[in-house]
């Protein structure tokens, strides 16, 4: 499955960045560790990005995935720099910039993980040979994943003011 040490690297970096940004999410915030992690996640994410723009495995030119990397790469700077500048406001910039970061992630593996599970069915049942279906399940998967994450985290907005509010952060 892994054709090159890119991808070994690339994958490597996306599995600790999804575990990273996991633990992040169910422990305590404002901790040593939650800083650890967060730094974890964030060099982590840097590598997963940089290597995305040297697998051309699929379509052997810049595709649509380059641009999903690209798109990816604000919101963790922005995130990062919220969090490491505490200006006023910092707090729900650097949580809503990385929850998107995260969720960008968590849309990617999700993705990955149906088109390399599904596809290999679709070509063997149904000899397809389009990359149509690849295109549809990514679209499809992401979508899903985008609009409950989006939820979810607008959700969990008021208990971040409530954090700051009882913490008195800016």
């Amino acid at each position: 499955m892994i054709r090159s040490t890119v991808g070994l690297v690339h994958t490597i970096a996306a599995v600790l960045a999804l575990l990273a940004g996991m633990l992040i999410f169910f422990r305590p915030k404002a901790t040593r560790i939650h800083r650890a992690l967060g730094y974890t996640y964030s060099a982590s994410m840097t590598v997963v990005l940089a290597t995305a723009f040297f697998t051309y495995n699929l379509t052997q030119s810049f595709n649509l995935l380059h641009v999903f990397a690209i798109v990816s790469c604000p919101p963790l700077l922005l995130g990062f720099i919220a969090a490491y500048r505490r200006q006023p406001g910092w707090l729900s910039k650097h949580y809503e910039w990385m929850c998107y970061s995260y969720l960008g992630l968590v849309a990617a593996f999700i993705s990955e993980s149906a088109t390399r599970l599904l596809m290999p069915y679709i070509v063997g049942e149904y000899q397809v040979r389009s990359l149509l279906p690849f295109w549809g399940m990514v679209g499809i998967c992401t979508a899903i994943v985008i609009y409950l994450g989006v939820r979810l985290i607008e959700r969990n907005k008021t208990l971040v003011a409530k954090f700051r509010h009882a913490r008195g952060a800016a």
